[in-house]
């Protein structure tokens, strides 16, 4: 190129093609990368590494489109602005297969969520009124508002749940991007976009963000009161969610108390009243909503502790077959980036803030990360960070306050704050598109035959075990009664394959000890399950003592007692009749 003549990116820019119609280019070629992943060529495209390798030139070759569209901005920006918009397209299109007419599950306990949010409308929907769910209570009322209008299909309900997904992390993106007050437009939506990933990086269950949206929208350092509101109603909130979110609440607002007010050199007890306060009220509020709904609800209060009984399986920490990568490594790559940035901000400064809040914050990331490796060992876990949600959330809140220069000092100097190298944000954006890359694969289509076979053959089994007076156990699909697929069939409510192998993973004895003897009995005319066996794998296995617990407890009694008399492998689901000579099982 000669001096003085124009880059190739300003050529470009002025050819007929446009600016407008570049960017709409550019916005169809946000579809490039799923299609690639999910579609046709996706076997070749199963390691992370080589979905990495495609997705550096399609940013790359996204960035000189926007380059054109965008003369005036930077290469580094517009780089940016194309890997979180590529990264943000991936996660959104990961999405859009679970959006189908496919009457059975999608996933091993994929459509057992509409059922459970269905109990909520119990008496419209099955003609009886039972209790309703012990498990995430909030989840599933969420999940229960397609229910308000009768009859919507199967795929209204997964779309439903898909926008949860979407809508609640974007929502708590755009409150934390709000509170920092971004002034800059692209970057406020560059904030968004990175900030909707890392919280996917868990991820962060919608139920679980209303909390940290109530305390982003509500939480204010100067109003005492309108703080203790927002942090009672997301305590509330939490009593029926998880009982390790119970303080939750209290400590993110306790945290945003810590960054946001200074100690204005007030005596240590009266600037750590209001956090206590927070404190107490919240995590009590938090039981009281919990004792409240168990009292509501109906069900025993000893199975809504089965998460306090369950073994914890400690070398999930590291590497393994259930989770490659391992919680320890994996959450230490996903908190690197914001670690480093928090570093670079106070390093030099830290003497500028009292040392209460500087330990104040540690410690609540430090007991947030605590309770999150625990609950991750649980058997049933591990295979991701979503158990780590509570860290993440303190961390994003934490990292992007101090990175945006709102962590406000004690003894303030005027001093322009350093920014960041840029090997450090591309970091914080390139750890949150590996992950969000890692999801999702190519997608197969049900097989449709099978299905309606299957179903066909369950109705007039059932029919005629109905017929005859019998009862019949829906121990998987039960959406096939929720959502009339099935007829005239009365619904029994436990045992149910989710609150089950909760259950049996906790040994809940009294729980299982009913179900035995409804076997011994051969009180069932019918079980509809997935295929059962009795093969026991162990650690070598992914979720290998989930399914040994499941063989244990559930799949020995059963086929003791009730014998396979129709198997559909290609569609997981099998009918189970009485075992002549049962009585004689241990």
């Amino acid at each position: 190129m000669r001096v003085g003549e124009k880059p190739i990116v300003d050529k470009l820019k002025i050819s007929t093609l446009g600016r407008g119609t570049l960017f709409f280019l550019w916005l169809l070629s946000l579809a490039l990368l799923p299609w690639l992943v999910m579609g046709p060529f996706g076997h070749h495209l199963v390691p992370l590494w080589r979905r990495a390798v495609v997705f550096g030139p399609i940013a790359l070759g996204g960035a000189v489109v926007l380059k054109a569209v965008w003369p005036n901005q930077s290469w580094f920006k517009v780089l940016l602005i194309a890997s979180l918009s590529y990264g943000v397209a991936y996660q959104v299109a990961t999405y859009i297969p679970g959006i189908s007419t496919y009457p059975l599950s999608l996933g091993w306990s994929e459509a057992s969520r509409y059922y459970y949010a269905s109990l909520y409308f119990s008496k419209q929907i099955y003609g009886i009124a039972v209790p309703p769910t012990v498990l995430h209570p909030s989840r599933y009322l969420m999940q229960a508002a397609p229910f308000l209008i009768p009859n919507l299909p199967i795929w209204f309900h997964r779309l439903w749940q898909v926008l949860l997904w979407l809508g609640f992390a974007l929502g708590t993106a755009i409150l934390l991007a709000r509170r920092l007050t971004i002034p800059d437009r692209m970057q406020r939506w560059l904030f968004v976009a990175w900030a909707f990933l890392f919280i996917f990086q868990g991820p962060v269950y919608y139920h679980l963000l209303v909390m940290v949206m109530i305390v982003l929208a509500g939480f204010n350092r100067q109003r005492f009161w309108q703080s203790m509101i927002a942090v009672g109603l997301a305590s509330i909130w939490a009593g029926i969610s998880r009982i390790n979110w119970f303080p939750v609440p209290a400590m993110l607002a306790t945290a945003l108390y810590f960054l946001e007010q200074n100690t204005e050199k007030k005596p240590l007890w009266q600037y750590l009243l209001p956090p206590i306060l927070w404190v107490g009220l919240g995590t009590s509020l938090a039981f009281l909503s919990q004792s409240a709904y168990i009292a509501w609800s109906g069900n025993p209060s000893g199975q809504f502790g089965s998460s306090l009984t369950s073994d914890l399986l400690w070398y999930r920490l590291f590497p393994n077959v259930t989770y490659r990568m391992g919680i320890l490594p994996s959450i230490f790559v996903a908190s690197l980036p914001l670690g480093l940035l928090i570093l670079f901000r106070l390093v030099g400064r830290w003497r500028r803030y009292h040392p209460i809040r500087i330990l104040g914050l540690v410690g609540i990331l430090l007991a947030l990360f605590a309770v999150g490796i625990v609950v991750s060992v649980k058997i049933g876990g591990g295979s991701n960070l979503h158990n780590l949600d509570a860290y993440l959330v303190a961390l994003l809140i934490m990292g992007s306050t101090i990175y945006y220069g709102k962590f406000v000092e004690d003894d303030p100097e005027p001093e322009r704050q350093p920014q960041p190298a840029w090997g450090l944000v591309s970091l914080a954006v390139i750890v949150p598109v590996l992950f969000t890359l890692s999801l999702g694969g190519p997608v197969s289509s049900p097989n449709w035959a099978k299905a309606r076979e299957a179903i066909r053959e369950v109705q007039g089994t059932v029919d005629t075990a109905v017929q005859g007076g019998g009862k019949v156990l829906f121990i998987t699909e039960r959406q096939l009664l929720t959502f009339h697929t099935l007829e005239g069939v009365p619904l029994e409510l436990d045992y149910e394959k989710v609150f089950l192998m909760e259950m049996g993973m906790s040994n809940n004895s009294p729980y299982l000890t009913t179900l035995y003897d409804y076997l011994r009995n051969q009180r069932f005319a019918l079980i509809i399950s997935e295929p059962m066996a009795i093969q026991y794998q162990g650690r070598t296995h992914q979720f290998g003592e989930e399914n040994d617990a499941w063989v244990k407890r559930v799949a020995e009694p059963v086929l003791c007692y009730y014998q396979p008399q129709t198997t559909f492998h290609e569609v997981a689901v099998q009918i189970l009749v009485p075992r002549q000579g049962g009585s004689s099982c241990p």
